[in-house]
């Protein structure tokens, strides 16, 4: 029998044997395989092939990361190639000839600069040369070289003066003759600040940006990685490595080593109008229109970290500050009006305190600003220049300003302002220029102010023409119509209380009377164009005509009496008015008037010319049909008082220059360069001179000038 606990022989398969071969055979082939030399190069081969990959891609990493480079460096070459702009130089022409002259005051300065042992001030007049005690050198005009005579700053410069215009770009000067640049790839509009930095000419532009000039390109300087462009500045200075640029509207901008960095109100600036910096080891003050703050110089680091705390801390809050200087120990400050005070920077600044300072200020000064140069203390204006020695202002517990007037700045021979709203001849050969703003000169032939007339009622002119009748002056004001005799007194006054729909009246009118009225009765039509209509008739009885009687606006800008018409110029259309009604309405829906804004009226003959704001002149032909001249002479803007003839030629005032309609010939003159401004506003003349009225002074130009130029 079988028992169980007694172990069995095993028995294998027939295979068994050749299985163990078999794994003996496999496991002895391994380990001969391990000391193979031909497997010992195949690893070879695959550590040098592994490192040929790591060598490969180390060198492909170093190849993008040069092409990377490659790559930003050509995009910083065409960023540099794009910053660099485009001008234009040209040699300014000189007006040499006799029959030419300008007319302007220099009150009202804007810079001054030390150039070739002179002092040049950059004025609304021009450009004005003072030696170093203030007697008057030379005063350089339109007809010098100057492309405008609204200067706005200056800096020296590569051994030239350099002045910012209003509206004509750059202008360099060499002492003898001027030369202008223009970026054709923008508008500047006005070059507001001027600064010499090392080797370059900072220039502060409205719309152009922060231009940087070497003396051979001009390059426009950014600010930030999106590249920014600053616009609106109005300041420039630097102080050891930071450069500030102070903005309109934008607050302090600072440079320190490329490095930019931005402060506004919210950065604890009282206003992000900027006036100007002044800074010493520890501070920088920050004067605004709106008061002084200051902030530790070690905060305003592009590194310093941005805290939720302002940087700066308000000193004192002074409404219309408009000016700061520094000298040894004290910082001076002024306001538009000239108002002065003082701040001792000695002191720690949560105990700084602002006291006013006076000076013999005059009652009307504005645009005041303060400027340091030289050992003493600037004060520019728009009524003169003034300045103070430094040391004088250093003296101890000084509490008033020793200003004296520089040159002869103050000299009551000149225009009260330049800006020219109304031009006209009285009996005697006087000249009479109103403005918007100061009143009325009286002048010579020669340009002499004869007499200033202003007052609470006698600012704003609008118009004025001679009152044939009683040998004066008829004035068209925002008070009324004012009437002068011939000693230059008012004698009259009309307001609405005399019937006059409106005391703002645009433009006046007169005929001569009635012939068949007796000598001592006899009474002349004035018609006045007023905000709400016509008021026509004699003095006591005046009647008036307005949309609801036919005209097609009561807003009036001109008007002419021939005869028995009143003819009309509205801001919707020009208006015929014959025995007290309008008989007929030109408007661009039922005639050729492209622009139904009417500004000027003038009679030649039995030819009406029409001049409109934006839609250039037309004609009223003898059949009644307005013609256009813009073809021929383009869409000006003709402004009102601007259109004036001697009986050969039309002149028209516009925005750009003067067009000149020779009436024989009947071809159109453009002139621009001979004027102080392009913004002619007023026209009137004699039998020798056409005298044209800009926003820069007055232009005698003799008509024999013309029969040259034509």
């Amino acid at each position: 029998m079988n028992n169980p606990r007694i172990r069995r022989p095993t028995v294998r398969p027939a295979n068994a044997d050749m299985l163990l071969r078999s794994t003996a055979k496999n496991f002895t082939t391994r380990i001969r395989a391990r000391f193979n030399p031909a497997f010992v190069f195949n690893r070879k081969s695959l550590v040098v092939l592994t490192i040929a990959i790591l060598f490969a891609s180390s060198t492909a990493l170093w190849r993008i990361r040069n092409q990377a480079e490659r790559q930003l460096e050509a995009e910083r070459a065409l960023l540099e190639r794009q910053n660099v702009l485009p001008f234009e130089k040209q040699l300014r022409s000189v007006f040499a000839s006799k029959e030419l002259t300008v007319w302007q005051g220099y009150r009202n300065s804007r810079a001054v600069a030390r150039f070739k042992d002179s002092y040049f001030v950059a004025t609304d007049g021009g450009l004005v040369e003072f030696d170093v005690s203030g007697t008057l050198l030379r005063h350089y005009t339109v007809l010098d070289g100057l492309p405008e005579s609204d200067l706005l700053s200056l800096a020296s410069f590569n051994s030239k003066l350099f002045v910012g215009t209003r509206s004509q770009g750059l202008v360099a000067f060499d002492g003898e003759r001027f030369e202008s640049y223009r970026w054709t790839d923008r508008k500047a509009q006005a070059i507001t600040a001027l600064l010499e930095d090392s080797g370059r000419l900072l220039i502060g532009t409205n719309a152009g940006g922060l231009i940087g000039f070497d003396g051979q390109q001009f390059k426009e300087i950014k600010v930030g990685t999106d590249h920014q462009r600053l616009l609106e500045i109005n300041y420039l200075s630097r102080s050891g490595s930071s450069l500030f640029v102070g903005t309109f509207a934008d607050g302090l901008w600072l440079e320190e080593g490329a490095r930019w960095s931005h402060f506004t109100s919210a950065d604890g600036l009282l206003s992000n109008r900027v006036v100007g910096v002044v800074t010493n080891r520890e501070s920088v003050f920050v004067a605004s229109d709106y008061g002084l703050a200051v902030a530790p110089t070690s905060s305003l680091s592009a590194e310093t970290e941005p805290t939720a705390a302002k940087r700066f801390h308000a000193i004192a809050t002074l409404p219309s500050l408009s000016g700061i200087v520094q000298s040894t120990s004290n910082i001076f400050l002024c306001k538009d009006n000239g108002e002065s005070f003082s701040l001792a920077t000695d002191a720690d600044l949560s105990r700084l305190r602002v006291n006013p300072i006076r000076w013999n200020r005059p009652i009307e000064t504005s645009g005041s600003h303060l400027l340091a140069l030289g050992q003493d203390v600037w004060l520019l204006s728009n009524q003169a220049i003034y300045r103070a020695p430094i040391e004088a202002i250093e003296t101890p517990g000084a509490s008033a300003l020793p200003f004296t007037a520089f040159g002869n700045t103050l000299n009551a021979q000149l225009l009260k302002t330049n800006l020219t709203s109304a031009l006209t001849l009285d009996t005697q050969g006087r000249i009479w220029a109103g403005s918007f703003r100061n009143g009325i000169d009286v002048l010579t032939v020669d340009g002499k102010q004869l007499a200033h007339i202003e007052s609470d009622s006698v600012r704003e002119i609008n118009f004025l023409v001679s009152d044939s009748g009683a040998k004066g002056m008829l004035a068209a004001t925002s008070q009324g119509l004012l009437r002068f005799n011939e000693d230059l007194r008012g004698t009259d006054r009309w307001s609405t209380a005399d019937g006059l729909l409106s005391n703002s009246v645009l433009q006046v009118s007169q005929s001569p009377a009635a012939p068949e009225e007796k000598a001592q009765s006899r009474k002349s039509v004035i018609a006045c164009a007023t905000s709400k209509g016509l008021s026509v008739g004699v003095p006591g009885k005046l009647r008036g005509l307005t949309t609801v009687q036919g005209l097609p606006s009561n807003s009036l800008y001109t008007l002419l009496i021939q005869g028995r018409k009143i003819y009309v110029g509205t801001l919707a259309g020009l208006a015929v008015v014959e025995d007290g009604r309008v008989t007929r309405v030109f408007k661009d829906t039922n005639s050729k008037l492209t622009h139904n804004w009417i500004t000027a009226l003038t009679m030649v003959g039995s030819r009406l010319f029409v001049g409109t704001y934006g839609g250039g002149i037309f004609e009223l032909t003898a059949a009644g049909e307005l013609q256009s001249f813009s073809a021929a002479a383009g869409r000006s803007v003709v402004n009102p008082n601007a259109m004036w003839t001697d009986g050969e030629r039309l002149y028209a005032g516009t925005l750009d220059g003067v067009l000149i309609f020779d009436l024989r010939s009947q071809k159109w003159t453009h002139v621009t360069e001979e004027l102080p401004s392009r913004t002619v506003l007023s026209i009137t003349g004699d039998e020798q001179y056409v005298y044209f009225g800009t926003t820069s002074g007055i232009a005698r130009i003799a008509r024999s000038y013309w029969n040259q130029t034509t």
